[in-house]
């Protein structure tokens, strides 16, 4: 039987599952974003291109079957923003990697993800980008920004934050995290992931195709609350067309039910 998900506020709505809150009030001015070191630059080429990269590779292609779609849309920027839904627990902290490849993959999260004692090192070391949980934090939290768009680094955002797993459609989402390409002045992909029922054991999960779209740039006539705007809409125009044209799968149904008055 197929799952089935009531939601009444797409924005605010989560269903992701969670086995308890982390306290993620790490995130402050003391908080090391950049690391210029030769031996962080070390640890970083062992544990994303000789550990990390070959196991993504080999979990995202043979397990959840990824497609990448116009994959040489990344080949033609150098350092940009990529915008995709969020529909995956852990495959979502995977593509990027494999949707990138060759280019370095950044992913911007929420501050519980350098949280966690024993692999917060780690996290950072694979291109976790935490925003910040305090004021003081935003000052570095930019310098990295320009930091891997200078690398010529993807760096991937989720913007309809929440997970919701196998979504079909395209969620309504702010136009706030494109301030980053506006200020870096950078090239923008959007991106997309979408479903495709298995040819055998169609019981299981079904496969993943990503699509990548051309490049938008943001436009410099523009103010940056107008260029983010503009670069908000032209990212979910392709997004939701996209979504709704490719996906061939429906394995979670998502039905709108509205929230009755006085319920939490």
């Amino acid at each position: 039987m197929k799952r089935e998900y009531y939601y009444s506020d797409e924005v605010n709505d989560d269903f992701a599952s969670s086995n308890g809150k982390i306290n993620s009030d790490t995130v402050n001015g003391s908080y090391r974003y950049s690391h210029p070191s030769f031996g962080w630059k070390i640890a970083v080429f062992f544990a994303y291109r000789l550990f990390a990269t070959p196991l993504v590779w080999l979990y995202t292609k043979l397990w959840l079957g990824v497609r990448v779609k116009n994959r040489k849309a990344l080949k033609k920027v150098n350092g940009c923003f990529v915008y995709m839904n969020h529909t995956q627990n852990i495959a979502d902290a995977f593509i990027p990697t494999i949707s990138s490849f060759p280019k370095r993959a950044y992913i911007i999260t929420g501050p519980e993800t350098v949280s966690i004692k024993g692999i917060r090192v780690l996290v950072a070391l694979l291109g976790a980008i935490p925003l910040p949980s305090a004021l003081s934090a935003y000052r570095n939290f930019d310098k990295k920004l320009q930091e891997a768009v200078e690398e010529k680094a993807a760096v991937f955002i989720y913007p309809e934050a929440h997970i919701w797993p196998y979504c079909n459609f395209i969620r309504s989402f702010s136009d706030k995290s494109f301030s980053y390409p506006c200020r870096t002045g950078s090239p923008v992909v959007a991106g997309v992931t979408v479903y495709r029922q298995r040819r055998v054991f169609k019981k299981l999960h079904p496969h993943i195709t990503v699509y990548l779209s051309e490049p938008f740039y943001p436009d410099s006539s523009l103010s940056e609350k107008q260029a983010r705007k503009k670069l908000r809409d032209e990212a979910y125009e392709f997004m939701s067309k996209t979504a709704e044209e490719k996906n061939s799968f429906e394995y979670v149904k998502y039905t709108y039910k509205e929230k009755q008055q006085g319920s939490n």
